[in-house]
């Protein structure tokens, strides 16, 4: 029963460790369960090397590599595929700082690009409108032209996060919209 069983926990532990190492490639900040995975990666490859070269039918060099291969292998396409998985995230790393830069340069269009910072009410001139009067500004202007922005054009307006879409369907479940605007 054990002799069936082990390859499953080996297996396991295997593949536990490449998805929590996907998970943690190019993190800084999870260093160590970075290294508890390769770790246990590591192990369940010397696990699995170990085991397979004792099942070998024949002692002779030919056998033990063979033997050896298919943990080696399994070894090899975890590291290329952290690495293609590294790559990866530079390079969508890099194209999200392009469309930001673009999104920047193209928002002479639709209005300035305002990067918001956590300030209490009290020091916010009673001149200078908040986020939300700047999304509503924005959308007057947009469905006077016959369109209607989406909420992630009106927190690119406002310079806020996630908030867009919020405002409006508040502004939808006050009736300052009509119910179909596509947003």
């Amino acid at each position: 029963m054990t002799a069936a069983i082990w390859p499953l926990i080996v297996d396991g532990l295997l593949t536990t460790a490449t998805v929590e190492l996907w998970k943690t490639s190019g993190d800084g900040r999870r260093a160590e369960g970075r290294w508890a995975a390769w770790t246990s990666f590591v192990f369940g490859i010397s696990l699995s090397l170990c085991a397979n070269v004792a099942a070998a039918p024949e002692l002779s060099v030919f056998a033990i590599a063979v033997a050896a291969c298919p943990p080696l292998a399994l070894l090899l396409a975890v590291e290329l595929l952290n690495r293609a998985l590294k790559r990866h995230r530079a390079e969508s790393a890099r194209a999200t700082t392009l469309e930001t830069d673009e999104t920047a340069a193209g928002a002479g269009e639709t209005g300035r690009v305002v990067r918001l910072a956590v300030v209490s009410d009290e020091s916010r001139s009673p001149d200078e409108p908040t986020a939300e009067q700047r999304m509503w500004a924005y959308y007057v202007t947009e469905r006077a032209k016959g369109r209607s922005p989406t909420g992630a054009e009106l927190d690119r307006i406002a310079g806020t996060n996630n908030y867009g879409r919020r405002v409006l369907r508040r502004w939808l479940q006050a009736g300052q919209l009509a119910a179909g605007n596509n947003w």
